[in-house]
């Protein structure tokens, strides 16, 4: 039987906080588990599917079970994805560290990388929760994760405040890392992408029920 009342609100949040802390460990290991280069970007991925079944409401199944089931299913094309964000990285990095000169129309290019820059980060806040939200190819995955990024730029500030503001408070606490940081932060961009997700299926039923009674 579920308690209620003030006793059942504090276990419930008390079994929240454990599970946080149990995925966020399971990261670690299979982080580790891949040798960090190979293991990041599946563990990763296992743990946003996980906390996309918290958000919706699924609580009743074997997290361990089913966190090496997602590693193990995407672990090679999460690692392509990885590799293609790592070559991103790589050539942006290259770019800004060739425009030291101050010439004038460097300014410009600049400007530009810093464009390209911000994109590439609305690319990343979006990608994981795309990823475990849609089955696409890879180039899908980068493009929708920018499209909704910019279709949606309230959410999108709203998941970088708050990514800034935890990271803020593992700063200030870093005794909490490992056991919160990545599944809090993750659990939180998830929330708010979720968000999203059901503004965009929203929209689009608008338009269908628009459309057949158009016809």
């Amino acid at each position: 039987m579920e308690m209620g009342g003030l006793m059942g609100g504090f276990y419930r949040v008390s079994v929240h906080i454990s599970r946080l802390a149990y995925v966020n460990l399971l990261w670690i290991m299979f982080t580790l588990l891949g040798g960090v280069v190979l293991g990041i970007m599946p563990a990763t991925v296992a743990l946003f599917a996980i906390t996309r079944k918290w958000v919706n409401g699924q609580d009743e199944f074997p997290i361990f079970k089913t966190y090496w089931k997602y590693y193990k299913a995407e672990f090679l094309k999460s690692n392509l994805l990885g590799f293609i964000l790592f070559v991103l990285i790589i050539l942006l990095y290259n770019n800004f560290m060739l425009l030291q000169n101050d010439v004038i129309w460097m300014d410009i290019v600049r400007y530009i990388l810093f464009f390209l820059t911000v994109l590439f980060a609305i690319v990343v806040i979006f990608l994981f929760p795309v990823y475990v939200h849609f089955q696409l190819n890879l180039p899908q995955y980068l493009r929708d994760a920018l499209f909704l990024g910019l279709g949606y730029p309230v959410h999108t500030v709203l998941i970088g405040v708050g990514i800034f503001l935890l990271q803020m408070l593992f700063m200030k606490l870093p005794g909490l890392i490992p056991f919160f940081a990545m599944s809090t932060i993750s659990y939180y961009i998830m929330w708010m992408a979720n968000t999203t997700f059901n503004h965009v299926e929203k929209k689009r039923q608008e338009k269908l029920q628009a459309s057949l009674q158009a016809n």
